[in-house]
């Protein structure tokens, strides 16, 4: 069976520190697409996070428009300050923003409900999903992921790299106890029977496919999914159609 996937882990611009620079664009990105049978993807832009998230949603939005493939995730600040631009959710859906992110440990923030309180409360009612980079150790640990959903047990959260080693200690609980989370794929199966045993647990229908490119290869995260001892609806399921769900349920109106 020939799969078709939906990324949702993917990042575009320059990445730069004292070892290596990686660079892609919206265009390179999609001209490798097609050969992988990635039909759509999730992006944001790393100066997102690594320059200021108003000045990186700019260039996000301006990368993704008139490219049919590619949805977008804005990164947000505390409202308070008035930082970031704050659109409509029907402006948002006008251009293809199907998520949020946040990275309090680089923007210097504390991820709670007094900070982000009322906005996460939305996202909540209207199953608006954010996506939480667990790995970086620029945007939240599972600490930070379990006080925010006791707050917001029904948030639609999307965790992606979760992690290699004995994750499922921090990610099944989660499952466990809060119907909207989800866990990305690229990392999880990296250890043996981290796809089907969660699968086996859960269900497919709480993983959703990313590659974690440019920072990792998408052919490796591809063949995980083909090569997983689980049935062939539940490989369609996470390479693509968890996510085409979750973006459907979104309430923009």
């Amino acid at each position: 069976m020939e799969l078709k996937f939906f990324d949702v882990n993917i990042w575009i611009g320059k990445f730069m520190n004292d070892e290596r620079e990686i660079s892609v664009s919206a265009e390179q990105l999609i001209s490798k697409m097609p050969c992988l049978n990635i039909e759509k993807a999730i992006v944001y832009h790393i100066s997102q996070r690594d320059v200021h998230p108003q000045i990186g949603n700019e260039k996000l939005l301006k990368e993704i428009s008139n490219r049919a493939q590619l949805y977008g995730i804005l990164t947000i600040l505390p409202p308070q300050t008035n930082e970031v631009k704050i659109y409509s959710f029907k402006q948002l859906k006008e251009k293809k923003i199907v998520g949020f992110n946040l990275f309090p440990k680089k923007h210097n923030f504390i991820l709670d409900e007094i900070s982000l309180g009322d906005f996460l409360s939305e996202l909540e009612q209207r199953k608006f999903p954010v996506f939480f980079d667990i790995m970086s150790g620029l945007s939240v640990d599972y600490r930070d992921i379990y006080s925010i959903l006791k707050n917001f047990p029904k948030l639609t959260c999307i965790l992606c790299n979760p992690g290699i080693w004995n994750t499922d200690r921090y990610t099944w609980p989660l499952l466990e106890k809060f119907p909207n989370v989800y866990l990305e794929s690229s990392l999880l199966s990296l250890y043996e029977g981290g796809i089907e045993e969660t699968v086996k647990r859960f269900g497919s229908e709480r993983i959703v496919f990313g590659s974690g490119f440019p920072e990792r290869y998408f052919e490796s995260s591809i063949l995980q999914i083909v090569n997983s001892e689980i049935e062939n609806k539940d490989k369609e399921k996470i390479a693509y159609k968890n996510i085409e769900k979750i973006i459907k349920e979104i309430e923009y109106e």
